[in-house]
């Protein structure tokens, strides 16, 4: 069985955006073989507590409907966090979707001192089925509770997977404390942690997976997302793991390789977007030395990369913009690998450079697309860009549609 954990970083609040999100890491999953895939403790929200009142939602809601379609349609359990209704106040859970089967809701157990004004405790232990194997949830806090492991043993749990969004200190004590717990109870103990700020902290990521034995088999970085695949039969881990880095001179035949394999694929479907003279070595080379270039890679290998900077072609000056010149983001030439491509990469270089905007308190986004590629077209739409008129370019017969995107 291949156990899959996602490290991941949320929006704040954001349930729509987090929700597509998630749908493209399983899809990965899925690819990768995956029979069960977790996420970190809510996910879904991400991990604020002052929120939850406002964003609290029922298993049963058609919000959750696609995570058991891809359950049902490609055989994998699914695990995300979400805050749920009890009773008495709201419960911190893990929403569970199973192939063909009903829904089920893990509701932490143990909660933290913090966690008491705005959650309530759950009371029944989940135990998981799959392949032969039985798999006990916990979540953060009481992971770290010796009386957590002792109920899973209880129920013969072979494997404790725990739901997490640990910050630094956290993950400190918990390096030292899962692989204790691995081997008195001679269970393998996976997490899957968050990234990015929670609440009022910084999580540090570091999801991983210790066998019986307590030995650490592998461990993800603490800034990135990714994905750890632990194989429980052979006991032997895969990572793919993404990170977005400014590019370097070493990068550069890789880079223009890639363009040039985009620029094929494009031409397949009859879409004339880019020449033989654009983009050439040379401007990739330029926007290297510039430190305007972005890769995206796992591990070593290339998947795609993206141009940003303030430099507005002269085409541009025609073009009726709806918001203020004085500081805006361009984006230019956007690629993803073919063979990497309808995976949620260009999804992902596009989010760090709206992050990135914001970060640098640009006011807006302008870029340009080629108007005979609709699929793109429509992905920046979807991502509220919005056309403010068009413009040719050298070499093409048909426009370049610019899009503009408010940044608050």
């Amino acid at each position: 069985m291949k156990i899959c954990l996602a490290q991941t970083k949320s929006s704040k609040g954001n349930v729509p955006k987090n929700i597509q999100d998630h749908l493209r890491i399983i899809n990965r999953a899925i690819k990768l073989q995956a029979d069960l895939i977790v996420f970190p403790e809510l996910s879904i929200t991400a991990y604020e507590p002052e929120l939850a009142k406002d964003l609290v939602s029922d298993v049963n809601s058609s919000l959750f409907n696609p995570f058991q379609a891809l359950s049902d349609a490609h055989d994998i359990t699914i695990g995300i966090g979400m805050p749920t209704p009890a009773l008495d106040g709201i419960h911190i859970c893990m929403l569970i979707f199973q192939p063909n089967k009903e829904r089920l809701v893990y509701s932490k157990q143990i909660l933290h001192s913090d966690e008491l004004p705005f959650f309530v405790c759950g009371t029944n232990q989940t135990i998981l089925h799959i392949n032969g194997k039985k798999i006990a949830i916990g979540i953060c806090y009481e992971t770290m509770q010796r009386e957590h492991f002792v109920h899973a043993k209880q129920l013969g749990a072979d494997i404790n997977i725990a739901s997490a969004a640990k910050a630094k200190g956290g993950m400190e004590t918990a390096n030292s404390y899962y692989p204790k717990m691995a081997k008195e109870w001679d269970t393998s103990i996976l997490l899957s942690n968050a990234i990015g700020f929670c609440d009022n902290f910084l999580s540090a990521g570091q999801s991983a997976v210790w066998n019986q034995n307590g030995e650490l088999l592998q461990q993800l970085d603490e800034h990135n997302e990714g994905l750890l695949i632990y194989e429980t039969e052979s006991e032997t881990t895969e990572s793919f793991q993404l990170k977005i880095e400014k590019a370097q001179l070493s990068d550069l035949e890789d880079l223009f390789q890639i363009y040039l394999n985009g620029k094929n694929e494009l031409e397949k479907n009859s879409i004339y977007q880019w020449t033989d003279s654009y983009p050439t070595i040379s401007i990739i080379e330029h926007d290297i030395r510039k430190g305007e270039l972005f890769t995206l890679k796992n591990e070593s290998e290339l998947i795609g990369a993206i141009t940003i900077n303030e430099d507005q072609e002269k085409e541009y000056q025609t073009i009726p913009w709806e918001f203020d010149d004085t500081k805006v983001l361009v984006i230019h030439r956007l690629v993803i690998n073919p063979k990497h491509q309808k995976q949620g990469f260009a999804h992902k270089l596009m989010d760090f450079a709206e992050d990135f905007a914001i970060q640098q308190n640009f006011t807006s986004i302008r870029l340009d697309a080629y108007s005979q590629h609709e699929k793109v077209i429509e992905f920046y739409k979807k991502r509220n860009y919005v056309v403010r008129g068009n413009v040719y370019f050298p070499g093409r017969e048909f426009p370049f549609y610019c899009m503009e995107k408010e940044l608050n």
